[in-house]
């Protein structure tokens, strides 16, 4: 076998097997019905929005600024991932003990824990792309993203079912202990296709710089780069309307209540619009490339929120069709943002580039726990309203 086929072959291993621990950890349903659960409100799920999904935007400097000088980063990945099942299993021993922890407790811990598992995940996530570049020749991109995604899709709703028993079958917080006590293991098995991974080795350029060198050069890169700053303002914009979604559970937890069989649908449909939609999504990326299905991301994430008022309050099947959407666009993100980083950057400036995206993407760092407080002040229907214009206008930078 190949070089680039082997490590092709490995990188879709470790897909699926992150799937399915993915399934158990849901950011979009899991963890704010936990938050519900343990008795917080949409400031909380604000915060913790912004832990998973801010930690890694602004952790993407720090460590990419550090990982673009070495030549290798297989060691960097193997230590990240240990790094997040270790945290993953912590939260399932804390939710075991939480009846015996006093007040907010059990709350904080997790806190604490997620915020150590979205941090590994940055200094993994920037050793990946690094590798995934330069294990991939041009010819294979477009097929590996397309054939990742549908291996995730098929891996997560291969686990859904299993999700949704545990929630609806095992009171709280046992069955939340089981859920990230599976995805631990999961993501333990998923990190074995990385040792099988062999990396080529890459000198950075001649001039690399350091950290300080790098955050001071990044106005320097964006007057130069007109698709780096094009590929900035497109995370920027369509990053509102990702890191609204958690927000959609509470909403839908005011009208329809929350029981574990609940989230469970809620996770189901969005698994099985993420499956569906990758058939239209090879079909675009055959078609028009990345951009097309990047345009599509961005039509269903102005409508999410649109939907999201008018459907609240009609009967339960009807108002899926949310979760629906949210996994058709959650597919098209995964395979179009991920493949235009790649096109845009070179297997020396890739790392680099991935954390000026990071350290430039602060609206989408901070948005959630702005959203929390404006939800909480101003009520769900200006604030869904907004990110729907907001995210429309990212169509004007596909153009």
């Amino acid at each position: 076998m190949s070089f680039h086929k082997r490590n092709y072959c490995a990188f879709l291993w470790h897909a699926a097997f992150l799937a399915l621990a993915t399934a158990f950890t849901d950011i979009n349903t899991v963890l704010p019905s936990l938050v519900v659960k343990a008795g917080g409100g949409t400031v909380l799920i604000g915060l913790l929005t912004a832990i998973m999904v801010g930690t890694p935007i602004l952790g993407q400097l720090l460590f990419a600024s550090y990982l673009h000088l070495k030549p290798r980063k297989k060691s960097f990945l193997l230590l990240g991932i240990k790094l997040r099942v270790i945290a993953l299993a912590a939260v399932a021993g804390a939710l075991a003990w939480a009846e015996t922890l006093p007040g907010n407790m059990t709350i904080t811990i997790v806190f604490l824990l997620m915020f150590v598992f979205a941090s590994a995940g940055t200094f993994a996530s920037v050793s990946y792309t690094d590798i995934l570049g330069k294990s991939l020749l041009t010819e294979q991109r477009n097929s590996f993203f397309v054939n990742r995604q549908v291996i995730t899709s098929l891996a997560i709703l291969a686990s859904a079912p299993a999700s949704r028993w545990v929630l609806a079958r095992v009171d709280y917080p046992g069955n939340y202990v089981w859920m990230f006590g599976m995805a631990a293991m999961l993501l333990l098995v998923a990190s074995f296709g990385f040792w099988a991974v062999s990396e080529p080795e890459v000198e950075p350029s001649d001039d690399s710089l350091s950290f300080s060198s790098v955050f001071r050069a990044i106005p320097r890169h964006l007057r130069e780069d007109l698709q780096l700053r094009r590929y900035i303002l497109l995370v920027n914009l369509s990053g509102f309307g990702l890191t609204l979604m958690p927000f959609y559970v509470a909403y839908a937890s005011h009208h329809y209540g929350l029981t574990g069989e609940q989230v469970g649908t809620y996770l189901l449909v969005q698994i099985v619009g993420m499956v569906l939609s990758n058939i239209l999504w090879a079909k675009l990326v055959d078609r028009f490339g990345f951009r097309g299905v990047i345009r599509a991301c961005i039509i269903c994430g102005a409508l999410l929120p649109i939907l999201t008022l008018v459907l609240a309050g009609t009967p339960l099947p009807l108002f899926l069709v949310v979760f629906f959407l949210m996994g058709m666009s959650l597919s098209a993100r995964k395979i179009a943002f991920s493949g235009r980083l790649i096109e845009i950057t070179t297997d020396t400036n890739r790392a680099l580039y991935q954390g000026i995206v990071g350290a430039t993407s602060l609206t989408t760092a901070l948005f959630p726990l702005v959203a929390g407080s404006l939800i909480l002040t101003l009520g769900y229907t200006p604030v869904f309203l907004g990110v729907s214009v907001l995210v429309a206008c990212a169509w004007t930078v596909t153009r």
